[in-house]
């Protein structure tokens, strides 16, 4: 018999990884900083938005607003889109610029 690992989880290879069905939270903790290292404040009216893509399609959308702490909320509904399979995950902060906070970030449901 074999345990489960916990899910969700970050992998050593850097993936992100749980099991199909399974529902939970996940809480990003951003630090943005500019080009001279100084912190950038996170206006009330900032926006990250966070896009899980298979191959051809978006197939979650969170949007977080006027928090570097976004939560995800993975609820039975939004799990149930995640078949067994890889994913991608991508974020941008939307602000005075957008700035891509997380490109191709490999994405597992097992």
């Amino acid at each position: 018999m074999t345990s489960a690992k916990q899910s969700p989880r970050i992998e050593k290879d850097g993936s992100l990884r749980w099991y199909e069905g399974d529902t939970f939270s996940l809480t990003f903790n951003f630090s943005l900083k500019d080009v001279n290292g100084d912190t950038i404040g996170i206006k009330p009216t900032d926006r990250i938005v966070f896009q899980f893509k298979d191959e051809k399609s978006v197939i979650q959308e969170f949007e977080s607003t006027g928090t570097a702490l976004p939560v995800l909320e993975f609820t039975q509904e939004i799990s149930n889109k995640f078949k067994e399979g890889r994913y991608f995950l991508e974020a941008r902060f939307n602000s005075e610029n957008v700035t891509t906070l997380l490109k191709g970030n490999m994405v597992v449901v097992e």
